[in-house]
């Protein structure tokens, strides 16, 4: 996933005419400040948790933690004379962020997502996710004296049951066999890039603190 600014597509006719009577080394340096610039503002949106619409992203289903963390270091800014292009050098990222920028129905399978958290620890305790599933599902334990039976607490969940058997046991209850491969509905997340009047800020700025300087010699 990239973004690419180009002379003769993203500025204003003047300041087109204005770089192009610059020679490439000099051209090169501008666009690469103008890409430095939108690299900072995509990652302040990564920081806010909010779109080039300036909105705040759809919240998670469950939690709050922030989302697509991790992914502004990852950024990186490629100069040319005539263009700058904001990308990611991991293809694998670039893939990841490019279905949160757009919102895709992404195909997951088990060897995917192994590749990208490590093999699942059966062993380890349940999760709170699989917990509330649980509920969810009619998962019930029975009272003590045989008083019928209740939902267990989350707690309870997490302290007695490893992550396979709550795995197992919300299979059974569901009726669902384990998945090779499943849809994950991905909401649009934008973060990466600027619009029309960011970029012509940025231009506006550089120029007026560096046109002066880099015009001589």
């Amino acid at each position: 996933m990239s973004v690419k600014i180009e002379v003769g597509g993203h500025l204003k006719l003047q300041r087109q005419l204005d770089l192009l009577k610059l020679p490439a080394a000099k051209r090169k340096r501008i666009l690469g400040q103008i890409g430095r610039q939108v690299r900072t503002q995509s990652r302040k949106r990564l920081r806010s948790q909010t779109g080039l619409d300036g909105q705040p992203w759809q919240a998670r289903k469950q939690g709050n933690k922030k989302m697509l963390r991790g992914l502004s270091k990852r950024l990186a800014v490629f100069a040319g004379a005539d263009r700058v292009t904001i990308t990611f050098k991991n293809t694998l990222v670039g893939r990841i962020a490019r279905a949160q920028q757009e919102g895709v129905t992404e195909i997951m399978t088990r060897a995917r997502m192994q590749q990208r958290h490590g093999h699942p620890d059966y062993a380890a305790p349940a999760t709170r996710g699989q917990a509330r599933q649980l509920r969810e599902a009619g998962f019930t334990l029975p009272r003590g004296q045989g008083r019928g039976r209740k939902r267990p607490t989350l707690k309870w969940v997490t302290q007695n049951l490893t992550f396979g058997q709550a795995g197992a046991v919300l299979r059974a209850l569901t009726d669902k066999p384990r998945q090779g491969r499943w849809l994950i509905p991905l909401p649009a997340r934008s973060f990466l890039g600027a619009t029309q009047h960011d970029i012509d800020a940025f231009i506006d700025r550089i120029f007026e603190q560096t046109f002066k300087q880099a015009t001589k010699g």
